[in-house]
Formats: structure tokens, sequence, C-alpha cells
């Protein structure tokens, strides 16, 4: 790649700025998303069905997702779109509990993040409040953080 080709690249991806998203899903082979949004009361934000095609991409187990926005901006909290995001569900966590067991179902916290390389844009705030936290434990949930760089 030609020099000016290489800083014009560069200079482009110092542009971006940071994104993020947090969900909460229930995963498993025996899971059924339909069932799942009549026993919860809660339209998800996206439902996907093993062997499906969904974005060029084909499921390995049933999903039901309930997601915050894509948020793009120079801060991002992980703290404050967690809270958001389980406000809704807190209330549901003995039914959540009920279809984790009757589906075989494994509760998840996804935390999507892409970073800036811009030394300017602050790096996200990472972190759990105790209702975050309690709520997770009671409904037997794990959290996984995926990272990514612009």
């Amino acid at each position: 790649m030609p020099i000016m080709g290489a800083l014009a690249l560069k200079e482009e991806l110092v542009d971006k700025t940071n994104e993020g998203r947090v969900y909460f899903s229930l995963d498993g082979d025996e899971l059924e998303p339909d069932l799942i949004t009549e026993l919860l009361g809660i339209k998800p934000t996206k439902t996907s069905l093993k062997g499906s095609v969904i974005a060029g991409k084909m499921p390995t187990e049933n999903s039901w997702e309930l997601s915050t926005a894509q948020l793009v901006d120079e801060y991002i909290d992980i703290y404050e779109m967690s809270a958001q995001l389980i406000s809704s569900l807190i209330p549901k966590r003995d039914l959540i509990i009920e279809a984790v067991n009757k589906f075989s179902a494994r509760p998840r916290l996804q935390v999507v993040l892409t970073f800036s390389i811009n030394e300017e844009h602050s790096t996200p705030a990472i972190g759990f409040d105790t209702t975050m936290i309690e709520f997770l434990a009671y409904i037997g949930a794990y959290i996984d953080v995926d990272t990514y760089r612009h």
C-alpha cells in the first residue's frame, strides 16, 4: 500500500469512536423463542433458530435476545447500559428461571465493545452494580465480554 494510502487509512481509523451494546440472551437447543416471549411477556430484540441463516451466519443453537441499542459515542458506560437493560427483566426473574429449567437454557449477559484507537477518546466504563450482580446470580447467568478495535 502506498504511504499516502496507509496514512489516509490510519487517519480514518483514528476518527472512529467507541461503539457498544449490551444484551441478555437465553440460549439452548431445546429453547423455543416464541414460547419464551409468551412466558416473559417481553418482545425480544432478536431471536434465532438453530440451522437458519441470519446475515450469512448459521446459529448453532436457538436464542432469545433482549438488547440495548448500539451506542456510538466517545464515552460508553456499561454500568448504565446494563442497568437499563435489566430493569425490565428483574420483575421477570422467576419466569426466567422457569424458562431456564423448562428449556435447558443458558442465561447470558453479553457486552460487545469496539474501542477507538484515538487516544483523545475515553475508554469505555466497564462494570456492573450490585443489583446486576445479584440478578445474574439469582438466575444463574454468566457474563461474556467481547472487545474489538477499529
